[in-house]
């Protein structure tokens, strides 16, 4: 059986069909990601101008009190030079690329996927869509732990706009406080930032829990953030090392 007997993605039964192979689902940031799109052509031979790769994710927008999901591209990488593709005709075109390192980790509710396009010269394109499980930089995953070693739950994962990062999406992490810190603060928030070099953590205590507040993401956009801790990835302290240091980080702001 043809690999494409089980391919459902298609714009039309008289136009090419597109799916998409990832060799390894579960990918971190600012690793290599590959895989094979599978074209098999539709009724009539057709010119392919080139095949996409998106990886998508979806973002919290607030406006006028009111909130909704948005999907945006954090990264788009041209898998293919032009071709044309006889019909019937199946074409296998393998792909590797680095996953930016501002991709989300998919925790909680947070969902990325990638979407594959064909670009060619009509209005409804054939195009894909597989999700993948992201996971953080060591550094990313160290604070993580650091910050549950500490006994602070996460309470709420969103995905946001920001103007801070090239693709425009930060992640920001909500944390019921726990152990020696409930008496001194309601929650804990915090924004992981990853580039090619290392990876920074942002955060921000409140006192008290508030139903409209200032997003983390937003002091950060205004260089307004008072917390940090900051991680090269050559030089990434072992958890217990990390959670030493952001102990006594937030023990700054109870003296």
């Amino acid at each position: 059986m043809s690999f494409f007997d089980n391919v459902s993605s298609s714009a039309g039964t008289e136009n090419a069909k597109v799916d998409t192979y990832i060799t390894e689902a579960k990918v971190k940031q600012g690793s290599t990601v590959s895989g094979e799109v599978y074209v098999l052509g539709g009724e009539s031979e057709q010119h392919i101008k080139g095949v996409y790769l998106s990886v998508m994710t979806s973002v919290l927008i607030e406006e006028n009190n009111k909130k909704s999901m948005e999907d945006v591209e954090i990264q788009k990488v041209k898998v293919s030079e032009p071709f044309t593709i006889a019909p019937k005709e199946e074409k296998t075109i393998s792909f590797s690329f680095i996953l930016s390192p501002e991709t989300p980790m998919t925790v909680k509710r947070v969902e990325v996927w990638f979407k594959t396009t064909l670009d060619v010269s009509f209005e409804c394109d054939p195009r894909d869509k597989n999700y993948i499980h992201v996971v953080g930089t060591e550094a990313a995953e160290k604070i993580l732990d650091a910050i549950q070693q500490l006994d602070f739950p996460i309470k709420r994962v969103v995905t946001l706009k920001s103007r801070r990062t090239y693709s425009g999406v930060v992640q920001e992490f909500e944390f019921y406080t726990g152990g020696n810190f409930k008496k001194n603060f309601s929650e804990m928030e915090m924004v992981l930032i990853s580039d090619s070099t290392g990876t920074t953590a942002y955060i921000e205590l409140d006192r008290h829990e508030k139903e409209t507040k200032d997003l983390i993401a937003n002091t950060i956009d205004r260089d307004e953030a008072k917390l940090f801790l900051h991680y090269r990835y050559s030089d990434v302290p072992s958890v217990d090392e990390i959670t030493n240091q952001l102990q006594d980080l937030l023990l700054s702001k109870v003296r």
